[in-house]
């Protein structure tokens, strides 16, 4: 029974948009190298200071040069696009993308 209503919780959670922990998630802010949309996500290419990775979120419109603000929710490894028809060894997913 607290197995199943634990799931409902994670999975009510995740539809909303909300860290599964209930807690905020590490900011990480960044300039974009390389940004693509595709099937209604905006993928973007963050360089910061000590690391550079994928996020993807909702599609917005976002520049090569933008520096922008993304919040933890979910990282994935080995995640494969079909509609890119790429795999990202890493990729954080996000619940928004913020240009600063």
């Amino acid at each position: 029974m607290i197995a199943k209503f634990v799931r409902l919780v994670a999975v009510i959670t995740l539809t909303l948009g909300f860290s599964s922990a209930w807690a905020a998630g590490v900011v990480h802010e960044g300039k974009v190298l390389e940004t693509m949309n595709a099937g209604g996500y905006t993928y973007v290419q963050i360089k910061e200071p000590n690391k550079t990775f994928w996020a993807a979120g909702p599609q917005v419109e976002i520049a090569k040069g933008d520096t922008v603000v993304v919040q933890e929710q979910m990282w994935m490894n080995g995640f494969t696009s079909k509609t890119l028809n790429r795999t990202f060894d890493e990729l954080l997913f996000v619940g928004r993308i913020d240009k600063k």
